[in-house]
């Protein structure tokens, strides 16, 4: 049967930027694997189209009859599809009577080698079936398909197509030639020049363009409108308007299609293709900020769908539509978040990793912003808006109340790690709560406010926690004079007092802060509520400590007759530890110390392993103050690995400030002029006042440590403000290792092992490999190359850049190194590994 020549590939305006990986793997699937039919799935909008036809070109020599491209963009009848392939592959003699056109395409392409292109395939799924009976019987045809959803064919392979990689605005801008060759940063420009043949990057314009293409997702159909708007909107205009940006972003370019002009036509291509249920489900995403649990969906959803007389969605039949949802590359299923520091080694210490604490049982769904930002217009155009916000917000509070007694006791690492993952919806729902006008809603809002108080000490959001509950406590109903004490709305208020007192206090506020704690005791006497007058008689007690002050002893000391009484493990400790730091400012040593000692015993017998690293570090800066450097260096250890366990920077700036106090004269000063400048971003990135920070961290003034720095380590100060937490904790860590070394260095092994035991963290000791004989085959050679740089003094990071590697991968070969060698630190690694010649 004649097939006439086929289409060529379209031509394409532009190259295609960065997607070499993709591009590999899909010619190596086609051309090499025996794979016959893949499809590349993401949202829309994310360049499936641009890269199969840039895929296509490259492949078309392989193949012997090239390759075809398929538009199916204007088909809706996948009944239309074969015709559609017919004419595109040439078949010229379409009426044969009663053969059908499967069969006689069949006939057509059985003994063609040949490659076909279908594009925009989500809206004739059903036309699958044909495609599976023609690669059954034309065994050299390929397939290669784009869509929003799989084909659900067992012929199929897919491979998922994502956003662009974005600048990581946490940390400093690169230089502008690095910035540039981010993938999403140079479509933008290669965009933007299209429509100004002289658009030119500059110092200035770096942040607004950086900032721009991460709100924008990475979406390379975004990124795209968004250029185009540069020949008539400035960047700062542009930026400023992205919360608009379905209406903001289009392009009426003449060759383009019309569901490719704007944002809000290519998302309303993918929701249309829906079921009505998938997207009223899809809708009440658009009150959720990124990650989102199921059971928070199923709680919404419920809501809406009861509200529009469509019944509430269960679990199971939520998560059902959410998987469809997913198949239709709308929403993204989220693995178990990891959070960055759990799942790492720092340095050369490997922590033990908690699953159980870890795990995230419960299915989790993301999406982009731009999709987000659909659906909640699609929510408030069906009315929905209000009802969805609602049931949001309720969900919350009722979460954030579960978790804020949990965060108390042993499962206090699972609740901190599952409000961090839910902090972005807590925001919201409080943010929305306080929008509105009715007391009922003002009263929510403070009691979400007052449940998350503890969380922000925790956690170290002092600027924000103190910000949201000043607001809270402004816009709430204040107790009337003669309501009843045991009133719902005086234990709110005082729940909210109490971490608002505290966080006034940090930033040496205490005029402001002893008005609310005095509030908080009255309200707490008047309802009988002991455990809150104690807490009161804490804040109060310790509070002028934060600003350089002479503590309330008295206070503090009719605390700890209150909790002894209470009988609660938490609230004894955390009194003592308070009782502690006030009697060790007041020069009396030996009480503090038996102070800090029995809180670590209370407090481990609580279960409040954050609270506990933090009396190991005060208790390790103590004794180290009086000369007891070997008894000090365990609890200085051992605070800095709960800061690491606990992802705890309030932790990690106070443990690493205390090792700067014990050790800045004997450590090398370019490692201490790291350490002085992560401790200087840690204290701005949660506000606290330099007074506060300096006696509460039991550690020298900021200006006596700076003043030690030579011209030649301000370099080394800067980098430290530039480390991820995970090094600087490292760091610390082992700055106390090498003492600890200098200290006895015949005892490597029980020291570590001791050290080990105080840490909590067992980890395993190998013996020393005394046999030499088996010489350079102990060490590979990688790892030789490691430890040559690390006698250097380089750290990971560094050695990583020096080996084009990772510093992960650079903290793996060093625990392969301490194990291989019997040791435990990077000193001894190098001392062991150059007597016995390994280096």
């Amino acid at each position: 049967m004649p097939i006439a020549t086929g289409p060529l590939m379209p031509a394409q305006p532009t190259p295609l930027v960065d997607r070499t990986d993709e591009l590999a793997t899909i010619c190596q699937c086609l051309a090499d694997d025996g794979t016959r039919l893949l499809t590349l799935t993401g949202p829309t909008g994310v360049g499936k189209t641009r890269l199969a036809l840039a895929a296509a070109a490259q492949l078309a020599n392989h193949f012997r009859d090239g390759a075809i491209f398929v538009d199916l963009s204007l088909v809706r009848d996948p009944q239309l599809v074969l015709s559609s392939i017919a004419r595109a592959v040439g078949l010229l003699d379409i009426d044969t009577g009663s053969r059908n056109l499967l069969e006689r395409l069949q006939d057509a392409l059985e003994e063609r080698q040949i490659l076909l292109v279908l594009d925009n395939f989500e809206q004739v799924l059903a036309a699958a079936t044909f495609l599976a009976s023609l690669l059954a019987t034309c065994l050299n045809l390929r397939m290669l398909v784009t869509s929003r959803a799989p084909l659900q064919l067992r012929w199929e392979r897919t491979l998922r197509i994502t956003p662009l990689p974005v600048p990581d605005l946490a940390m400093p801008l690169p230089p502008l030639d690095e910035l540039a060759a981010i993938p999403s940063i140079a479509l933008f420009l290669q965009w933007a020049r299209t429509r100004q043949a002289d658009f030119v990057l500059t110092e200035n314009q770096a942040p607004l363009v950086a900032h721009l293409v991460v709100q924008l997702d990475g979406l390379p159909l975004a990124l795209e409108l968004a250029a185009a708007r540069t020949a008539t909107l400035s960047l700062p205009a542009m930026a400023s308007r992205l919360g608009g940006r379905l209406h903001l972003l289009h392009w009426e370019a003449v060759d383009v299609p019309e569901r490719q002009q704007s944002l809000e036509a290519s998302v309303g291509w993918s929701y249309d293709l829906l079921s009505e249920p998938e997207r009223r489900l899809f809708r009440c995403l658009g009150v959720f900020v990124g990650r989102v649990a199921l059971d928070a969906i199923s709680a919404v959803y419920g809501e809406v769908a009861g509200a529009a007389g469509a019944g509430g969605g269960d679990g199971d039949r939520t998560l059902d539509k959410l998987l469809s949802l997913a198949e239709q590359s709308l929403i993204q299923p989220v693995p178990p978040a990891d959070q960055g520091w759990q799942q790492e080694n720092y340095g050369q210490h490997e922590w033990v990793h908690d699953e159980k604490a870890d795990d995230e049982a419960e299915p989790a769904f993301g999406m982009l912003e731009t999709m987000r930002e659909y659906a909640e217009e699609r929510l408030a155009a069906a009315g929905e808006l209000d009802t969805a916000h609602r049931a949001h917000a309720a969900y919350f509070l009722s979460f954030a109340e579960q978790a804020d007694p949990q965060l108390r006791g042993p499962a206090q690492r699972m609740w901190l790690f599952r409000l961090d993952r839910e902090f972005d919806n807590l925001r919201t729902a409080l943010r929305w709560l306080l929008d509105q006008e009715t007391p009922a809603d003002r009263m929510a809002a403070l009691r979400l406010a007052g449940a998350l108080g503890y969380f922000w000490q925790l956690r170290g959001y002092h600027v924000e926690g103190r910000r949201w509950l000043e607001e809270a406590l402004s816009r709430a109903p204040r107790v009337e004079q003669g309501e009843r004490p045991d009133s719902g709305s005086a234990a709110v208020r005082t729940r909210a007092l109490l971490p608002a007192g505290l966080l006034r206090a940090s930033f040496g506020e205490l005029d402001q802060a002893r008005a609310h704690l005095e509030e908080a005791l009255a309200l707490a006497r008047q309802r009988q509520d002991s455990a809150s007058i104690v807490q009161a008689l804490v804040y109060l007690g310790a509070s002028p400590l934060f600003a350089g002050q002479a503590p309330a002893i008295r206070l503090l000391e009719a605390a700890l007759h209150y909790a002894r009484v209470l009988g609660e493990p938490e609230q004894v400790g955390i009194t003592l530890f308070y009782l502690a730091v006030a009697l060790r400012t007041q020069g009396h040593v030996s009480a503090a110390t038996a102070h800090f000692i029995e809180a670590l015993d209370q407090l481990e017998a609580a279960g409040d392993t954050r609270m506990a690293g933090a009396v190991h570090i005060h208790l390790g800066a103590l004794l180290g103050q009086q000369g007891d450097i070997s008894s000090a260096l365990p609890h200085l250890r051992a605070g800095l690995a709960t800061s690491v366990r606990m992802r705890s920077r309030w932790l990690l700036g106070h443990g690493a400030w205390a090792v700067l106090a014990l050790l800045g004269d004997r450590a090398d000063p370019g490692t201490c002029a790291r350490l002085l400048g992560a401790t200087a971003v840690l204290r701005q990135a949660m506000g606290v006042g330099g007074a506060a920070w300096e006696h509460m961290a039991a550690g020298p003034e900021e200006p006596a440590l700076r003043a030690r720095l030579a011209r030649d380590e301000w370099a080394a100060y800067r980098e430290g403000g530039t480390l991820p937490a995970g090094e600087v904790a490292a760091l610390a860590l082992q700055v106390l290792d090498e003492f600890a070394w200098k200290l006895s260095p015949p005892a490597s092994t029980s020291a570590g092992a001791t050290m080990s035991h105080h840490v909590g963290h067992a980890q395993a000791q190998t013996t020393r490999h005394d046999d030499e004989s088996q010489g350079e085959h102990l060490l590979s050679e990688r790892e030789r190359e490691v430890l040559r740089l690390v006698e250097q003094g380089l750290s990971n990071k560094a050695v990583g850049q020096q080996l084009f590697i990772s510093s992960r991968t650079v903290s793996q070969h060093l625990t392969s190194v301490f194990n291989k060698l019997g040791v435990n630190t990077r000193t001894q690694a190098v001392a062991v590994a150059a007597h016995r010649g390994l280096i």
